[in-house]
């Protein structure tokens, strides 16, 4: 009987560890388009990098094959002091930096893709039925008015961004909220429950 019990709480023990893994492998992604902050999504990627540049990416993909990636132009760590100064202000740090990202035919702009999916476009995105239907139509048209049409597929984009992060603990010294604005469009990351292995 008491080995009973024993295997039931080991059993709870690494099934609670197990919900705690997988909640601090969950990011949460917004977006702002026509002057428009959306809400707060749960995706599940995987983020390699640190915290002044990092790419997200689906936990069962190699790291290369990335849906968005950015980079800080030279930061450098914060003291102490400063980091407890702009938490008391409510003083978001500010950088400029470069983003990439991916677009299609269907979806040629990043605003498109926002307004699509609520976040960068993948390549899964392209094997959906909804992709496939909105493919046809478009080459259908092209084809009405004598043009020629072949579809490419995701298209990388790289672009200038302006990277804000928000205030953070001067205890932990590492920052959780990210606004990345580029191509009038804002990405917004919280990485709370995650963390990098080295801070820079």
């Amino acid at each position: 009987m008491l080995m009973i019990r024993f295997r039931s709480y080991t059993i709870a023990f690494f099934l609670f560890l197990g919900t705690l893994t997988s909640m601090s492998q969950s990011k949460k992604f917004c977006c702002c388009y026509d002057g428009y902050w959306g809400n707060w999504k749960s995706f599940s990627a995987q983020m390699q990098g640190n915290y002044n540049g990092f790419v997200l990416y689906l936990p069962w993909e190699h790291p290369s094959n990335y849906f968005f990636t950015f980079d800080i132009d030279n930061r450098t760590p914060p003291t102490k002091k400063e980091v407890k100064e702009h938490s008391k202000k409510g003083l978001w740090w500010e950088y400029t930096g470069t983003v990439e990202y991916y677009v299609c035919d269907v979806y040629p702009t990043i605003k498109d893709c926002f307004k699509e999916f609520g976040r960068p476009l993948m390549k899964s995105d392209l094997e959906s039925s909804e992709y496939s239907s909105k493919l046809s139509v478009l080459r259908a048209t092209r084809i009405r008015q004598q043009g020629n049409f072949v579809a490419r597929g995701l298209t990388k984009r790289t672009a200038r961004a302006t990277i804000k992060i928000a205030p953070y603990s001067h205890k932990f010294l590492k920052p959780m909220v990210y606004n990345i604005w580029f191509e009038d469009v804002g990405f917004g990351i919280d990485l709370t429950g995650s963390h990098f292995d080295k801070s820079f």
